[in-house]
């Protein structure tokens, strides 16, 4: 090599050598360099959620978490808003204020409408239309459930939660009729026993049919008033601050309260003298102390503390949420009414609606990115990831087609508030789990599950409807309107009214608030506001060829 050609190497090599030194002093070294040349790239939306027990986790950007691939699959970073309390009141404050969040998930269905009527949210054909035009979403989305979110809002506003419609089993096949068993019968709201408690009080299911006998299994357990290491025993445990919406709803089925009369026509399920059983069972349960008054202000995180304690014999609400070991409850199906009357259970027998709704605020400054978004986290790939984790290390694919997943990967579903695993519930989809799960075992979970959810809806005697007859068309009743402020104002009563009379010291005063209840919902016109939600209610009946029956 001639001088010149060395000196000029030797240039090179001692400037590049420099560049690499700025760089790093720049950069803050080597390892801190990447992310965040990554997080330079990507950008942040916001999520607000009326489901204040939504355990989002925050977001991470770890090699190997669900949240990096979903950051390095879509370009976005989540930011949770889930407000631990007046969601709802807080998202009509800043949509006033014009400061809808990116991304709005919701419960309540007619906030749902209220935003798509708005014009502030994007029709999602729209939207991946312009942004994601090769998405999978619009291509093999279940059309019986955009046909009914179209009925509902008047367009495609919403991407749905817990998909499993009919259209949907067509797309995601499972092989034998289980999960059809499981969705004609199950039901999260469930009459729950302690298994272990039964045996050390040496109770069995034919000492827990009736009323009568399930308040002497109660009584039983008072009486003894043993403890146990966690303290003293709790023979009633109700579904806390949402007794009214869960608990109560569980005893009106068990003791048959119906929401149509002899001809079919809708009924407040409030007016029906059945229902007057399930307000009088609360009320004797907290006179007698089989259930504390306390109890009925407690969040979920506390109803889950107080299950796991191991200290409640009987749970009536939502089994969903209160964390338990299903292999250590069991659910002998209703308590049965000393009348005699059938158990009723209306279940949304289309499931073409879901639970959750998603929607993407037209104000968000990303819509392409989250319209990549939307397309992954529903794809195949996007829902092993957010559900499972990674291939090899959390789950790995058997011949039959299905996966199996690691020992890891259980212990990290298990904690998904902080791993991210399986937390994201407004993906959820039943139906394309069902094709990728082989069968439960009767030693696991999913399966003791089932059988505490499918007890009431299998007993031989319960009635079945399907709630979608009930359906209304939002906003059908103009909030606004005559009828509108009936309906609020006997809503507020209800509940208010409610609470009196579980909480009457006497059954005197029971009957007095119960009489006063009946009359002033009449007064407050509840009548009228029946009649005209069973004008849609008979149109339902056209619409679907069914109807509701009353059986007691």
């Amino acid at each position: 090599m001639s001088k010149m050609r060395r000196q000029v190497s030797k240039y090179y090599n001692h400037f590049f050598i420099i560049a690499i030194v700025c760089i790093l002093f720049l950069t803050g070294g080597c390892k801190p360099a990447a992310p965040k040349q990554q997080e330079a790239e990507l950008d942040t939306v916001t999520l607000f959620s009326d489901v204040d027990f939504w355990d989002l986790p925050d977001w991470s950007l770890e090699e190997g978490s669900v949240s990096a691939e979903i950051s390095k699959q879509t370009g976005l970073v989540i930011e949770n808003m889930i407000p631990p309390q007046d969601a709802l009141r807080i998202l009509s404050s800043l949509f006033l204020k014009e400061e809808l969040p990116d991304v709005i998930v919701l419960s309540d269905e007619n906030m749902v409408h209220q935003l798509a009527v708005s014009g502030k949210v994007w029709d999602l054909q729209e939207l991946l239309e312009r942004y994601c035009p090769e998405s999978h979403l619009l291509k093999r989305f279940p059309e019986d459930m955009k046909q009914e979110l179209i009925r509902r809002d008047g367009a495609w506003y919403a991407y749905p939660s817990h998909i499993n419609s009919l259209d949907a089993k067509e797309i995601w096949q499972c092989s034998g009729n289980y999960y059809d068993k499981v969705d004609q019968y199950s039901t999260t709201l469930a009459v729950i026993w302690n298994r272990r408690l039964l045996e050390e009080f040496g109770l069995t299911a034919q000492d827990l049919q009736t009323k009568k006998q399930v308040f002497a299994a109660f009584d039983k357990v008072k009486a003894a008033n043993q403890t146990i290491e966690n303290g003293q025993i709790v023979p009633l445990l109700l579904d806390g601050s949402l007794y009214q919406d869960y608990s109560l709803t569980v005893l009106n089925n068990c003791f048959g309260a119906e929401c149509v009369d002899s001809e079919g026509n809708y009924r407040e399920r409030w007016l029906s003298p059945e229902a007057k059983e399930t307000l009088l069972f609360v009320n004797t349960a907290l006179r007698e102390e089989y259930a504390y008054a306390k109890d009925l202000m407690a969040n979920n995180t506390k109803i889950k503390a107080d299950m796991a304690s191991g200290n409640v014999l009987c749970f009536i609400g939502n089994e969903a949420n209160t964390g338990i070991d299903p292999s250590e409850w069991i659910s002998f199906g209703p308590i049965l009414s000393e009348s005699g009357k059938r158990p009723v259970l209306g279940k949304d027998i289309r499931m073409a609606k879901g639970w959750l709704n998603t929607l993407v605020s037209k104000s968000c400054k990303n819509p392409q990115k989250v319209a990549k978004w939307l397309d992954y986290m529903t794809s195949n790939q996007g829902m092993l990831v957010n559900n499972y984790g990674f291939e090899g290390e959390d789950y790995v694919w058997e011949q039959d087609g299905t996966i199996r997943l690691t020992k890891e990967g259980i212990e990290k579903r298990a904690d998904y508030a902080v791993t991210g695993y399986s937390a994201w519930w407004n993906f959820g989809n039943y139906a394309w789990e069902r094709s990728i799960l082989p069968l439960p075992k009767e030693d696991e979970d999913s399966y003791q599950t089932h059988l505490l959810e499918s007890a009431l809806g299998s007993y031989s005697d319960t009635y079945i409807y399907d709630t979608t007859l009930l359906s209304l068309p939002n906003n059908y009743i103009d909030p606004e309107s005559e009828l509108g402020q009936i309906q609020q104002q006997i809503s507020a009563f209800t509940e208010s009214q409610i609470a009196k009379i579980i909480a009457a010291g006497t059954e005197q005063e029971f009957e007095e608030s119960y009489a006063y209840f009946l009359s002033h919902l009449k007064e407050l016109g509840i009548e009228k506001l029946d009649l005209k939600i069973n004008e849609q209610v008979q149109k339902n009946y056209v619409f679907y060829g069914d109807s509701i029956k009353k059986v007691n």
